[in-house]
Formats: structure tokens, C-alpha cells, sequence
């Protein structure tokens, strides 16, 4: 991977850590949540990479130049994972839309995709919503700062992770009904969140086993990515 691609994703895992510092959150009140029929799902902000994350990798015990190499070794780690996914035509965002759009399907909503435009390299929830045009109740806005494979450390297995992040708004005035976030695998990065126990039937010993085993390791996301959203679904019910 050249320089420039380095500095890009060093700068998105960033992103992603401030992101995870300022959750907000907020119930559905159940009186608001009956005059909801209709949701509006806004483009989610997904990344198309598959993270592969160690927490506390074995390079950050040699100081700076540790932890620069660590950062590089994880880059290079998803870089080549999600060239693996997407051999397998496997999709990351367009895979965890679908499994969103099933997740609130089954909470007995009615569900309209409403485009928006988002930064690419922009994890965060919109600062703007579209105005009410009488074809949705609520938007639901949301985004994934980390979708992918987590180890705690060098001697653990990577398992699939999934942290999203969830606002729904009233169409009409913008007001925030509910605010939560839900981590599957959440090691350090989904504190305060609703966290869900991964399956143990996806686990790889090393990096080496993940790649080689891509097929099997992203029906394990895949899996992630459906518990996710009928957890998701439990809470807007």
C-alpha cells in the first residue's frame, strides 16, 4: 500500500475513535413510536472496507514507532481482507442495508430508501435532514465506524464486529426520538452501548486463517450484520 493510502485510513480509524467517544442516548417514548407507520432509511454511512482490528496489538508496547507500525500492520490487514471480500462479492455497505432494511420490515414498519448524500470519509450522523414531503413519519439515520474482524489481542481469535450507531427523527420538525448504539463484539469501542455476544462458530486463530478462510468468515459477518439489525428492530418496537 502506497503512502497517501496509508495516511487515508490512519486518518479514518481516528475518525472512527472520536466517533466512538460521544454517544448520546435517548429511548423510543412509546406515545411517539405509535404515530410512526412509515420510515424514511437514509443512505447509512458504511464503509465498503472490512476492518481488521486488533485492540491491543503487540506493536504498542515498543512506544510511538510501535504503535505507527501497528497502525500500518491493521491497514494493510483490512486492505487485504476486503480485496479477499470482494472477490467473494461481498459488498459491505450494500450487504448491511439490506440486513437494516429486514431489521425494521420486521419490527412492522413500512420502509422507504430516501438517498442522501454523504462523505465518504464522514462517520457521523447528518446535521441536516430532508424536508417532510407526508411520505415518511421518520428518518433513520445511521452509520458503522467499524464493520469487520476484532481480536483483543495477539494471542485471541478475530471475530466479527459490528458497531452501529442509530438516530431516528420525526420528518415533520427533526426532532430526535431515539438515539442508541449497538455493538456486536464490542470489546473497547462500544462502551455504553447495547451489546450483543458474537458466535463462536466464527473464529479465526490469526490473520493467515481469516484470509484463508474468507468464505466462511463472511457468512460470520453476514451474520453480525443480521443480528445487528433485528436487535435494532427490538428497540424501535
Amino acid at each position: 500500500m502506497n503512502k497517501s493510502g496509508q495516511i487515508f485510513w490512519v486518518a479514518l480509524i481516528a475518525l472512527g475513535l472520536q466517533a466512538c467517544s460521544g454517544i448520546q442516548y435517548r429511548a423510543l417514548d412509546p406515545s411517539e413510536r405509535r404515530d410512526i407507520k412509515t420510515i424514511g432509511l437514509l443512505t447509512p454511512a458504511v464503509s465498503d472496507t472490512v476492518a481488521v482490528k486488533m485492540s491491543v496489538h503487540p506493536g504498542q508496547s515498543l512506544g510511538m514507532i510501535g504503535t505507527l507500525l501497528a497502525r500500518s500492520d491493521m491497514i494493510d490487514k483490512s486492505a487485504d481482507f476486503t480485496q479477499a471480500a470482494s472477490g467473494n462479492g461481498f459488498v459491505c455497505s450494500k450487504r448491511f442495508e439490506k440486513s437494516l432494511y429486514a431489521g425494521l420490515t420486521k419490527a412492522g414498519y413500512a420502509v422507504k430508501k430516501v438517498h442522501v448524500s454523504r462523505s465518504t470519509s464522514s462517520y457521523e450522523f447528518l446535521t441536516r435532514y430532508p424536508e417532510a414531503d407526508g411520505s415518511v413519519d421518520a428518518y433513520l439515520d445511521l452509520y458503522s465506524d467499524l464493520v469487520g474482524f476484532t481480536a483483543a489481542g495477539g494471542t485471541t481469535p478475530y471475530r466479527p464486529t459490528v458497531l452501529l450507531h442509530v438516530r431516528l427523527v420525526r420528518a415533520s420538525d427533526h426532532k430526535v426520538l431515539y438515539q442508541d448504539a449497538i455493538a456486536y463484539n464490542a470489546f473497547g469501542d462500544g462502551a455504553g452501548a447495547v451489546t450483543i455476544a458474537p458466535s463462536r462458530s466464527y473464529e479465526f486463530a490469526v490473520f493467515s486463517s481469516l484470509m484463508a478462510n474468507a468464505r466462511q468468515a463472511l457468512e460470520g459477518l453476514q451474520l453480525a450484520m443480521k443480528v445487528t439489525g433485528e436487535e435494532l428492530a427490538r428497540q424501535l418496537r
